[in-house]
């Protein structure tokens, strides 16, 4: 009889939980159905998109005051170095309105003007996808010390502005040591099944000038040319790596300039990354740094160098900020639990920057070529 009575007893308690697990599972359904129903209704007909940001004008300009070579004397890809007097100039669009790509600045102008004159206008009266690698022309003089402001509008949306003093000259450039570099891979080259490559490694020093409030960017170019090639190039800007220096620094793409690399059977263009310093951190008043560069591989454009040339930039503040947000984004891009990225800016109304420079250079033969 007990044996009855505890049977019925865990069949009561079992249907008891049966019961319970079932208007659970109800309750839930039908707050998921409400819900539904919610959002459906609040949405209406219409399918919902993200609310319109508001458009704003992108500008990027880069202008080195002392470089007013033509680099347009020989055509591409014979000459690659990209003006270094360049602006360029773009709208924010949403991807959901992709017309906007094709027309997007419309009755667009912009100035440039020192405090007592207006140095230099541009106006289209059609309208353009956008304006970039834009000359400006190098007749204009930046000097030391000076103001100039930026000015641009265009129809649709708020008027940009910007100004920037033009830095201090950088110390002149000073060679420490060269030395030429024979490098054998461990296995061949994906591409072309190369084995070995060519290498120049390059020792040299500047002074800050005890001037704290420098910040710098250098740029490597060269000369030479690609005789496994039906196109030759014959300038270049150059990618490098730095093997010392006594100063921290980064690497972050400088907007404004490009070069050329081999991509397997084709030859592309691809952005070009400078190496920043600031001044502040240099030890002992001198910067002393060894950069080295490889080529006569599957992705260098030359197989021969008839000379190399490094440049330094002195640089606006400014632009040492953006060019630093833009390396510290591309170190945490993968990271989803990283800090956002703000981009530092002087483009009032707009987002970018605008920048003179001051340079200096060093050049570096070879006789015979390499």
């Amino acid at each position: 009889m007990k044996i009855n009575e505890n049977s019925q007893r865990f069949l009561a308690n079992r249907n008891n939980t049966y019961l319970k697990r079932n208007i659970a599972r109800i309750i839930i359904t039908g707050l998921s159905i409400i819900i539904i129903v919610f959002m459906i209704h609040c949405e209406g007909k219409d399918k919902y998109y993200r609310p319109n940001l508001p458009e704003k004008l992108c500008c990027i300009g880069i202008i080195d005051a002392d470089d007013t070579s033509d680099y347009g004397i020989l055509p591409e890809p014979f000459d690659n170095r990209t003006s270094a007097r360049f602006i360029s100039f773009e709208k924010s669009y949403q991807v959901e309105y992709p017309e906007e790509v094709i027309d997007s600045l419309r009755e667009f102008s912009f100035s440039i003007s020192s405090d007592s004159k207006e140095l230099f206008n541009f106006k289209s009266d059609s309208s353009i996808k956008n304006l970039t690698g834009f000359k400006i022309p190098p007749e204009i003089d930046f000097r030391t010390g000076d103001r100039f402001y930026l000015h641009a509008q265009e129809q649709s949306v708020p008027e940009i502005s910007s100004h920037i003093t033009v830095p201090f000259s950088p110390s002149d450039l000073v060679l420490n040591s060269i030395s030429r570099e024979k490098i054998t891979f461990s296995e061949p080259t994906a591409c072309f099944g190369y084995t070995t490559a060519k290498s120049v490694a390059i020792d040299f020093s500047f002074e800050s000038g005890n001037n704290t409030d420098m910040y710098y960017a250098i740029l490597l170019e060269g000369d030479g040319g690609n005789v496994s090639s039906t196109f030759p190039i014959l300038k270049s800007q150059l990618e490098f790596d730095v093997r010392y220096c006594n100063t921290p620094g980064f690497f972050a793409i400088l907007s404004g300039y490009s070069m050329y690399q081999w991509n397997c059977r084709d030859i592309t263009k691809v952005p070009v990354y400078a190496y920043f310093i600031d001044g502040s951190k240099i030890s002992f008043d001198t910067c002393v740094i060894k950069i080295s560069t490889i080529f006569d591989n599957d992705r260098a454009p030359f197989d021969i160098i008839r000379s190399l040339r490094i440049r330094l930039l002195s640089i606006p503040k400014v632009l040492f900020l953006f060019e630093k947000s833009l390396y510290t984004y591309n170190l945490n891009s993968g990271d989803p639990f990283s800090e956002p990225v703000y981009l530092n800016g002087n483009i009032n109304g707009g987002n970018g920057v605008f920048a003179i420079c001051r340079s200096t250079e060093l050049t570096i033969n070879f006789s015979p070529w390499y």
